[in-house]
């Protein structure tokens, strides 16, 4: 195990939760996909869909799409099949609660538990997470006709050129994980290649200072947007994302310190992904 993964290991084990235990050891030290599915099913309700703040900022026990994204994407990262029995129940989930116009929102009881600022604001119909969890259920074949269909004509509906071209972070991310995974989406290339352009501008402006959500846009040096950005520009960021790990092995954030755990995990697998880790 390299030095950046030992340290990091160390950091995990000593302040992660035992899911960022489980996700650290299967994809650094030889874990077991049976381990991660056991450390991630206590956050899965009887609905299918995921809570108990696996979403950080969102502390209610009852389910809602942003855990229930995030509990999908760990399991596409895990390569988890989509016939296992915690992810079929997640998709059961999600068509039972999306609404006619294709979005998921919060029941009335997440409101009653403590959440982030910019959750307790969340406006719908809304784009996010619609989009990302769209994008994850294409990425594994999974999701009825209806449920695409739906997402489809909510983007028709709110896409707004503006966010793809000078919008924040979380204004491009709808637009990102919609379209990064491969499909034959209308003008799929059209908005990657805002997204390409907007995270060079972002580079050049530097006004991004968490290198790992930059890079969650580009996934690997194989990905549509990683074939396209200059090698030079990746190095550079490259570069910048190792120099951010800490003394105590983990990445910073600047959200809740819980994050800390995912976040040290997601970055390294950027670093993995573009050769600059090796287990």
């Amino acid at each position: 195990m390299s030095e950046i993964l030992a340290q990091a290991n160390q950091f995990i084990q000593r302040f992660g939760r035992p899911l960022d235990r489980a996700r650290f050891e299967l994809h650094f030290s030889g874990g077991s996909p049976q381990a991660f599915l056991a450390a991630l099913a206590p956050y899965q309700n009887p609905d299918g869909g995921f809570g108990h703040a696996l979403e950080v900022d969102i502390e209610a026990p009852d389910s809602q799409p942003f855990a229930t994204e995030l509990a999908l994407e760990y399991c596409l990262h895990a390569g988890i099949p989509a016939q296992d029995a915690l992810v079929q129940r997640a998709v059961a989930y999600l068509e039972e609660t999306q609404a006619e116009d294709g979005c998921w929102r919060f029941s009335p009881e997440i409101y009653t538990h403590p959440m982030a600022p910019w959750f307790q604001g969340w406006t719908w119909p809304n784009l996010n997470p619609s989009c990302a969890l769209a994008g994850i259920l294409r990425e594994y074949g999974l999701g009825s006709p209806r449920l695409h269909q739906r997402v489809a004509a909510l983007f028709e509906q709110w896409q707004n050129l503006g966010e793809i071209t000078d919008g924040e972070f979380y204004a491009v991310q709808s637009y990102a994980l919609y379209f990064l995974p491969e499909g034959d989406l209308p003008q799929r290339e059209f908005y990657l290649s805002g997204l390409l352009w907007w995270l060079i501008r972002r580079h050049l402006s530097n006004e991004i200072a968490d290198n790992g959500h930059w890079f969650e846009y580009i996934r690997s040096p194989h990905s549509w947007v990683g074939q396209r950005l200059p090698a030079a520009l990746l190095n550079d960021r490259l570069e910048r994302l190792l120099r951010e790990q800490r003394p105590d092995g983990g990445w910073p954030t600047p959200y809740n310190p819980l994050w800390r755990g995912p976040v040290t995990i997601h970055n390294l697998r950027v670093l993995q992904a573009f050769g600059r880790v090796t287990v």
